[in-house]
């Protein structure tokens, strides 16, 4: 039984061989790999930041399908499966390696690059920021697609779609980007969301290519020990996993205060004559976006009414359009 669903998954199986060289930077044409890797992840990042800074999600999605960065994170899951410490080490070198170039070169163009667009209202920024568990479940989908799509000759033509459901390159742009704007917070979100794509192709990637047993044309290497490998790679989903769930809950904490603000200000904004546009919260603060035009003494008996909606000593701001905006107080205790 199991002989049968290994031979229905693996269909058009590539040597193991062939599957090496299509992950490893470091076998082969060494000099091309290298050149065209480093080429278009700079080329990718450049790419990324500037749609990121500009809030286009078509040009994002563009980065994506040029960045390289997924080819030595499946060489790292490749290994593991192999048995191979030296490409282990190397794969995962080069994984580092360009994740810190990636940061450093947003950093700076998010340093000469004009803000066309406050963070707080740039969806390509504020998507990345605060992960949650089903960014893992999407990214070890996708990761398993990558996987299939390494290990069989028929299915190679996913691979764009799986770059761009993956994602690496824009959240490590974003952690730049976010640096540089002194937002720690949202960097250190971007980066979680980082890892846990790449924590999912390799856990993935070494479940199905050990299932498949597509590896095993070469001999483990008697110095490889996969146990320490193991306990890393556990140590750091528990990691990531339990970051992801605390993401999880602040972002439905969050969504919750938010809700109960929005129904609360709506009534006052009626009762006022005046509509309510957006609820939203920018770090501590609830910011109410509202069409109208009355003056700022009515504004004084929000706090009150939000009392139980969102949590004591939040400060409140009414943004009126066209252009108001001021302080109203915080919500009492």
């Amino acid at each position: 039984m199991a002989t049968g669903i290994s031979r229905y998954l693996s269909g058009e199986t590539r040597t193991p061989e062939e599957i090496r060289e299509a992950v490893y930077l470091f076998t082969g044409d060494v000099g091309a790999k290298q050149s065209r890797f480093w080429l278009l992840l700079v080329i990718s990042t450049v790419i990324a930041t500037a749609g990121i800074i500009g809030d286009s999600t078509a040009t994002v999605i563009g980065a994506m399908i040029v960045a390289p960065l997924a080819i030595p994170i499946q060489g790292v899951a490749v290994a593991i499966s192999g048995g191979e410490p030296r490409p282990l080490g190397l794969s995962t070198a080069t994984v580092i390696g360009a994740a810190l170039v990636v940061i450093v070169l947003a950093a700076v163009l998010a340093l000469v690059l004009p803000e066309l667009k406050p963070l707080s209202d740039n969806s390509q920024v504020t998507g990345r920021v605060a992960p949650t568990l089903v960014d893992l479940a999407a990214a070890a989908a996708t990761g398993l697609a990558g996987a299939f799509a390494v290990a069989r000759r028929d299915i190679a033509d996913i691979l764009p779609g799986v770059a761009i459901a993956i994602s690496l390159v824009p959240p490590l742009s974003v952690v730049g980007v976010t640096a540089v704007a002194g937002d720690w917070s949202g960097a250190l979100g971007a980066l979680i969301l980082f890892l846990t794509n790449v924590l999912a192709m390799i856990v993935v990637g070494v479940a199905l290519f050990s299932g498949l047993g597509v590896l095993r044309a070469r001999r483990v290497d008697a110095t490889f020990h996969r146990r320490p490998v193991y306990a890393i790679i556990g140590a750091a989903g528990v990691i990531v996993v339990g970051a992801l769930a605390a993401s999880t809950y602040r972002t439905v904490q969050l969504e919750d205060w938010r809700s109960g603000a929005t129904r609360v200000a709506s009534a006052w904004a009626r009762g006022n004559g005046e509509r309510l546009v957006e609820t939203q919260f920018q770090g501590d603060e609830l910011v109410l976006v509202v069409a109208g035009s009355r003056t700022t003494a009515v504004d004084r008996e929000l706090p009150s009414l939000l009392r139980g909606a969102i949590p004591a000593g939040t400060p409140v701001v009414v943004n009126r359009i066209p252009g108001t905006r001021h302080d109203v107080g915080d919500v009492p205790g």
